[in-house]
């Protein structure tokens, strides 16, 4: 009896046209691919004339206009899929497909699973109040101020600058909480 093992087949990395993923992802199902978009839960805050102005659980895309996929069967012809609509052109480096391996995807799933069990405070520690220092990634380094408005470009934190209240906006990775 000789004990073949079977090599998986490898995933491929799509670029879809802009905020088509979803698209792409479906249609590449249909087309009987193995599929994974990874995705980003994250707070949004609503539309200004939203009856309620809590923040709101989204789940984006962790990689932007990227999605990957896999041939079920090594027979699979992958050429349709720069045909796939949703799907601008399928990654290469040269004339060589751009492959993901296993445990880089495997990665990205424990990642997406931790994010999707984190709470509204995990996913934003800075929330308005909170005290943060700026760092060396800012022009103000070393000041101290509190978060007035946050999201995930940027952060309006209040300084006192020579006596006077200003609201600086920095990027959320210029600050650390203090």
């Amino acid at each position: 009896m000789v004990n073949k093992s079977v090599t998986p087949l490898p995933w491929y990395v799509a670029y879809t046209k802009p905020r088509q993923e979803r698209i792409a992802l479906e249609n590449l199902e249909q087309q009987q691919f193995n599929t994974y978009l990874p995705l980003f839960k994250k707070l949004k805050k609503p539309a200004k004339n939203a009856p309620s102005q809590e923040l709101i659980v989204t789940h984006e895309p962790m990689f932007p206009r990227y999605i990957f996929f896999q041939q079920r069967e090594a027979e699979q012809s992958i050429s349709k899929v720069q045909y796939t609509r949703g799907i601008t052109t399928i990654v290469r480096f040269g004339s060589e497909l751009a492959v993901a391996p296993a445990e880089v995807l495997e990665a990205i799933r424990q990642i997406e699973d931790q994010r999707e069990q984190a709470d509204s405070e995990e996913l934003n520690p800075l929330k308005p109040g909170t005290k943060v220092r700026l760092n060396e990634q800012s022009g103000l380094y070393g000041l101290e101020g509190l978060v007035k408005v946050s999201s995930s470009k940027r952060v309006i934190v209040l300084l006192e600058i020579l006596g006077n209240l200003r609201s600086v906006k920095v990027k959320p990775s210029s600050v650390d909480i203090i």
